[in-house]
């Protein structure tokens, strides 16, 4: 299939900062061509006059079998949460519940213009999660959580350190590498409260050998830090470093609570950072120096996190936030908004080794593509400007993730939004008595 975008402004998210007007031809599932081409015969043109078009969002932390949980979890700090709320809600899905979930937070995730996902199940019925995530088109990188000890998950969730590797090994046999790579495994301990050191020492041989991203929690909030160094008798980056854990291949979600020493820690074995503010406010964790990551040399990507503890899913959102609170914390040249739509595109795909692909407009990368409708949009100077502040994923009219249109004219072409809507209402309260609740 060959698709012309036609007419829009580009924000490419390469090396040159300045939108410039120009064209896209997508054929097959990547970019070919950008700027000036004679469209090919029998192309699906998008006319993008008066749009934006930019490389679509990596969100380098999410749970999509938390969508189902929003409005349940209420003001509660993060280890309350866990333990009286989103845990037991986990160990209560079953098939229906767990595809309902994903599914809506996958349509949420599209519809505001979200293309690639770093995601985190529960610890079990990672198979019903793959298999939404294959039909979808999104892309993603996503993992079974691994927990094989912690004070208070309940039974269902609490897996042996073997189950929990078998596991892990038969979901990368079946869906790693699906659809031309699509969808690739990350392993995913949930933090170090809930793996046991074992776990955690085999993760990190296994990673490094089979090379799948390790996607964890970690210095998320203050009591849980200092939970962790009870029981290591180490900062809780240093122990996933002397583990093997923190490496090059490392997500760490949130990294609110660090001090220089783990910052160092981070910088010297090549880690990335989650960055997810709007769910570290909401649970009262505090806010990570995300200026502070960046100058240190770390990569830093953005995440929703799930909507049991934000309650949204805006990527956009969620870097508008961002550049605020870095604003509000080192002034307001901080972060402009143009690096702010990196951390959200290429510097996202960078955190999960996939920038040689996607993360921005050009040739030869998957074509992986937001059009964003201009008049949605206040008037203003800036582009970038435009879309961070101005609300951007209001204005998301068309994603294409592979060559493949999956939103046009702001409508899903896999997903029918009522079906989508009433699985999750038909599922809901049946959840809710199986979690006690």
């Amino acid at each position: 299939m060959t698709l012309a975008i036609r007419g829009g402004m580009l924000l490419a998210m390469d090396a040159g900062a300045a939108a410039t007007r120009g064209d896209l031809l997508v054929r097959g599932r990547q970019i070919v061509a950008r700027g000036t081409f004679v469209t090919p015969p029998g192309a699906d043109v998008i006319d993008a006059s008066g749009c934006y078009v930019m490389p679509g969002l990596v969100q380098t932390h999410v749970h999509l079998v938390q969508t189902l949980f929003r409005g349940l979890a209420e003001d509660l700090s993060l280890l309350e949460w866990l333990r009286t709320r989103v845990w037991p809600l986990e160990a209560a899905h079953d098939e229906a519940s767990l595809r309902a979930s994903v599914r809506m937070g996958i349509l949420e995730l599209l519809l505001s213009g979200t293309t690639t996902v770093l995601d985190m199940g529960t610890s079990h019925g990672g198979d019903i999660v793959a298999d939404e995530l294959a039909r979808s088109g999104i892309r993603a990188r996503f993992g079974q959580a691994m927990m094989d000890s912690g004070e208070g998950v309940p039974a269902r969730l609490l897996e042996t350190t073997r189950a929990s590797l078998d596991a892990a090994a038969a979901l990368i046999r079946h869906f790693h590498g699906h659809d031309a790579g699509r969808l690739q495994y990350a392993y995913a301990p949930r933090f170090a409260l809930s793996c046991t050191r074992e776990l955690l020492e085999a993760v990190a041989a296994l990673s490094r050998m089979g090379g799948q991203l390790v996607h964890t929690h970690s210095n998320e909030n203050s009591d849980e830090r200092a939970l962790v160094e009870q029981a290591t008798g180490r900062s809780p980056i240093a122990y996933l470093a002397e583990t093997g854990v923190a490496s090059e291949r490392a997500v760490i979600a949130h990294a609110v609570h660090l001090d220089d020493d783990e910052v160092r820690t981070l910088r010297g074995v090549g880690a990335a950072v989650a960055h997810c503010p709007s769910s570290n406010l909401k649970l009262a964790s505090g806010v990570a120096d995300l200026v502070g990551l960046r100058a240190a040399g770390i990569t830093v990507g953005i995440g929703a996190d799930g909507a049991a503890c934000n309650n949204r899913l805006d990527a956009f959102e969620e870097l508008r936030l961002a550049a605020l609170l870095a604003r509000a914390r080192h002034g307001p040249r901080a972060l402009p908004a143009h690096e702010a739509l990196r951390i959200g595109t290429i510097e996202g795909a960078r955190a999960i080794h996939a920038d040689a692909e996607i993360g921005s407009l050009e040739v030869d990368k998957r074509a992986d593509v937001v059009v964003i409708d201009g008049e949605r949009l206040a008037p203003g100077g800036d582009p970038a400007a435009r879309i961070l502040f101005g609300g951007g994923s209001r204005a998301v009219r068309d994603v294409i993730i592979d060559g493949e249109v999956l939103v046009r004219d702001g409508r899903p072409t896999r997903y029918d939004p009522a079906d989508v809507r009433a699985a999750a209402i038909q599922a809901l309260p049946p959840l809710i008595s199986r979690a006690g609740l």
